[in-house]
């Protein structure tokens, strides 16, 4: 059987790591951050907790990166000493990530394995071969990983972008191939599964670009990712043709765009890029500054230009800002608050996918169409997104004719494994997070404790059949004393029943989960959450 365990980004835009296991063998995929809510005062991140991960230290083997956004790498520089295994991702994600590194000061002890698209690793019994994807970052892959009970795929972020403006389209011929040999598992990307129609391209947003830097009668800030590269590469190169000089404002944005340059991605000429200090000798019609702080983050550019903290920028009245990004899903409040600063003070603003200055990376739904036509799985899990992008997603999938029941509906914590004899919930962890403050000093929150406890009834929850079994660090085993000594409590939505099965004392309470037949023996592994004794 393959396990596979979300924890972070199945249910919520961020935080995107995953636990993918078979036999012995354990990869961690992606280890990202989310930023924060407007209720989470003194936060600047948050960070996916490591509790239930660090049961499976000795049998991890790699964690394998897509690509190098802050979603997916963010949260590496915190853990990777503790995680002890070698990290692979392509040329660019490994250069964003050693930029991160460096500000965490580790310094050349990590253990980085620069891998491309087309190639592959073992990995104990599990093979990986890194398929090219295209997103708003180049370098991003999607993962093709051979485990004895099958093939599994993963797309990572992506859009089927075939003209985009850094690196190669995505690899469809690859991914057919793929389904034709026999897709046992696919996951896949869901952020935009609630979009009709298909992803604009990035080069769609060169047009609206160049307008800008040629009309804009003042300075023009665009706002982006520090790792949305292929839009800073477009941001220079446009400036540079209507007469602007570029200064870049801030550290991250400096040492990404520094990495660009070493990898080839972004070419300046000489005096294209000029210091701040720079900027009082020029006129504001012959300016653009690139920033970042696209959602909110009270620590970028963007928020401290517009709340006057910025040590040497101010707001100048006829300033163009161009938010070269969507707000992520919950930001939009943080983010309309900094616009409204912005114009109150006289500035122009444009902002997003709505004025033509910005592509989502992400497929929408006739690519996710596409993409399930082409690989066939055997059973579906929709990743990355909100309930109601994976709900999206599983309805395409279930018009694309995979079936009802070989669609997988989780959430962050829940175990799910999957093989010959069918998929089934198997288990469930809490997915703990800790928040972090702009000192890096973790603040401290929910912890996922790591054991899964699992117990058997019959179909009809009328009869205990085997359990309670205690599931941690791979291993499965009998709690002390007979079965028929323990309780569990159930939710009240079988029929017939309280939600209560007696069986003496209370093993604590179960996840809120469908019950899945395990097999034709008419069983029921329901899942517990703790061992709280009642």
């Amino acid at each position: 059987m393959v396990r596979f365990l979300p924890l972070g980004g199945v249910g919520e835009i961020g935080k995107n790591m995953a636990l993918l296991e078979c036999g012995e063998d354990s990869l961690l995929i992606d280890a990202g951050l989310r930023f924060p809510g407007p209720n989470e005062p003194g936060v600047d991140i948050v960070l996916p907790e490591i509790a239930f991960v660090r049961t499976r230290l000795q049998r991890l083997r790699a964690v394998l990166l897509t690509h190098g956004h802050e979603d997916h790498i963010g949260a590496l520089p915190y853990h990777i000493s503790e995680l002890g295994v070698p990290v692979y991702g392509t040329a660019v994600t490994l250069g964003l990530l050693r930029n991160k590194l460096e500000r965490r000061g580790h310094r050349g002890s990590p253990d980085l394995r620069e891998i491309a698209a087309g190639q592959e690793v073992d990995l104990g019994s599990l093979k990986v071969e890194f398929l090219a994807m295209t997103h708003s970052v180049p370098g991003t892959c999607g993962l093709a990983i051979s485990t004895p009970a099958g093939l599994v795929v993963h797309t990572g972020d992506f859009k089927l972008d075939q003209t985009p403006v850094q690196g190669p389209p995505p690899d469809l011929r690859r991914l057919a191939e793929l389904g034709r040999q026999g897709i046992l598992l696919l996951l896949s990307d869901s952020t935009n599964a609630p979009n009709a129609g298909v992803t604009p391209s990035e080069a769609t947003v060169l047009p609206a670009l160049a307008e800008v830097m040629a009309k804009a009668p003042g300075r023009v800030v665009v706002v982006t990712f520090a790792s949305n590269l292929a839009r800073i590469q477009q941001a220079m190169e446009l400036a540079s043709s209507a007469g602007r000089r570029c200064c870049l404002v801030g550290r991250s944005l400096l040492h990404n765009v520094a990495t660009a340059r070493r990898l080839g991605l972004i070419a300046s000429t000489d005096g294209q890029v000029v210091a701040p200090r720079q900027l009082a000798s020029l006129p504001d019609r012959e300016v653009c500054l690139v920033a970042t702080g696209t959602q909110g983050e009270p620590l970028a550019a963007l928020s401290r230009i517009a709340g006057a903290t910025h040590p040497f920028l101010r707001i100048h009245r006829g300033d163009t800002f161009v938010l070269a990004a969507n707000p992520i899903p919950g930001n939009e409040a943080v983010v309309g608050r900094i616009v409204n600063q912005l114009v109150q003070k006289g500035a122009r603003v444009l902002a997003g996918s709505a004025d033509g200055v910005h592509a989502s990376g992400h497929a929408a739904a006739e690519e996710l169409r596409f993409v399930l036509a082409l690989t066939r799985p055997r059973y579906f899990i929709p990743v990355h997104g909100e309930p109601r992008h994976l709900a999206a997603h599983r309805q395409l999938a279930i018009e694309a004719g995979i079936g009802a029941d070989r669609v997988a509906d989780i959430l962050d914590g829940c175990v799910l494994e999957a093989g010959e004899k069918g998929m089934r919930i198997a288990g469930w962890v809490r997915p703990g997070e800790e928040p972090v403050a702009g000192d890096g000093i973790r603040r401290g929150g929910p912890t996922s404790g790591p054991e899964v406890v699992e117990v058997v009834l019959s179909h009809d929850l009328r009869s205990w059949l085997g359990g309670p079994d205690l599931v941690t660090a791979g291993a499965r085993v009998p709690l002390h004393g007979d079965h028929r000594r323990w309780r569990a409590a159930l939710p009240g939505r079988h029929p017939g029943g309280d939600g209560l099965v007696a069986f003496g004392e209370r093993i604590g309470e179960l996840a809120d989960q469908e019950w899945t037949t395990v097999g034709g023996d008419r069983s029921m592994v329901l899942p517990v959450v703790s061992l709280a004794p009642e």
